[in-house]
């Protein structure tokens, strides 16, 4: 971008960018990086400027049901260390504290002046004006004050955000999303829920509290005799846990990789399989005629590793159901960032919140 740029759209005089941008290379965290295109006016080629990636870190964590990932990333969001825990010994609030200390501190290493902030994903609903953790179901926990405990712990901006959605950035930043300010990101794994990013930002509603995919009514007739107790409407159709009970009553084991080899030959796979997918479509189709998305990307540990054979069952029937003025504009993609995306994402939402970019 060159001062030019910056200036049109910040609405600054051009003088004022010029010094600020001018301290701003002294202190390192931006450089000049060639001439751009001429102008039309003056016929001169513009000085570009850049950020300097490495002038500062951010701290990004995805906390799983089954494991904790945190990356350290520069201002590009180029990993440079990264750590992965297991997070079965979480029971109480208190566990999930020391393993998010003892995570960021095994981050940092000694580089604390040079750390930008804190971003975390969880597997729950967060409250985003207050960062308050509403239920994390993998835990059992509610509300929970993530944020504050790791803030007062160590002196940094901490930002906490449903896991999803900073996955549905990630993909809209250096994924399968890039370029695209509309985009719907299912993803598809023990649960399934959907991170929305509109017009290039994440989309929470008035609670933070949207994206709840796996709720979405496909058969009511069915559904409503489901128990309270399931974790949504449209994940006891399909998601890991659904599928992996369904099997095992059907003695088929649990190992949802080996099962899905089977599709093709034998009839009960293809049967509950072939079901789950048809209620999946359904509820994109929803999404897709209330949204609008330019893109739809699939992620997830079932949505990752199975897309194909996901979308074979899924995309005729949205055909037929979505109208074709409306799917005719609307990108199917597999999701590209196969692990460390909700850690990514949240080191995308510290520097998009700090330094508006």
């Amino acid at each position: 971008i060159s001062r030019v740029d910056i200036s049109r759209k910040t609405g600054l005089s051009k003088p004022v960018v010029s010094i600020v941008t001018s301290r701003l290379i002294k202190n390192g965290l931006i450089k000049e990086v060639g001439e751009g295109k001429s102008t039309k006016k003056t016929g001169r080629r513009p000085i570009m400027l850049s950020f300097v990636p490495d002038y500062m870190y951010v701290v990004g964590l995805d906390i799983g049901g089954t494991k904790l990932e945190g990356v350290l990333a520069d201002l590009e969001g180029n990993i440079v260390d990264k750590i992965v825990a297991p997070t079965k010994d979480v029971h109480t609030e208190k566990d999930l504290y020391d393993l998010v200390s003892h995570s960021v501190k095994a981050l940092i290493k000694g580089r604390k002046n040079k750390i930008l902030g804190i971003g975390i994903g969880v597997p729950g609903t967060v409250d985003w004006k207050t960062g308050i953790i509403n239920y994390m179901p993998a835990f059992e926990l509610r509300n929970v004050n993530l944020k504050d405990y790791v803030q007062k712990k160590f002196d940094l901006t901490v930002l906490i955000e449903n896991d999803v959605n900073l996955d549905a950035l990630a993909e809209s930043k250096i994924g399968a999303g890039k370029g695209f300010k509309y985009i719907l990101m299912v993803s598809i794994g023990t649960g399934t829920g959907a991170g929305l990013i509109l017009n290039g930002a994440i989309f929470r509603g008035s609670y933070g509290k949207a994206g709840e995919f796996g709720y979405i009514i496909t058969d009511w007739e069915k559904e409503k005799l489901f128990s309270r107790d399931s974790f949504g409407y449209l994940e006891e159709w399909f998601s890991g846990q659904a599928l992996e009970r369904k099997f095992s009553e059907k003695g088929l084991g649990s190992n949802l990789k080996d099962i899905f080899d089977l599709l093709d030959k034998d009839k009960t796979v293809e049967r509950i399989i072939k079901e789950g997918c048809e209620h999946l479509a359904l509820a994109i189709a929803n999404a897709i005629v209330l949204l609008n998305p330019e893109i739809v990307i699939i992620k997830g540990g079932i949505g990752y590793n199975q897309y194909e054979k996901i979308m074979a069952y899924t995309v005729p029937i949205l055909e037929k159901v979505v109208p074709p003025e409306i799917f005719e504009d609307v990108s199917f993609r597999k999701g590209k960032l196969e692990r460390f995306g909700v850690a990514l994402g949240g080191v995308f939402l510290v520097i998009e919140e700090i330094l508006k970019i």
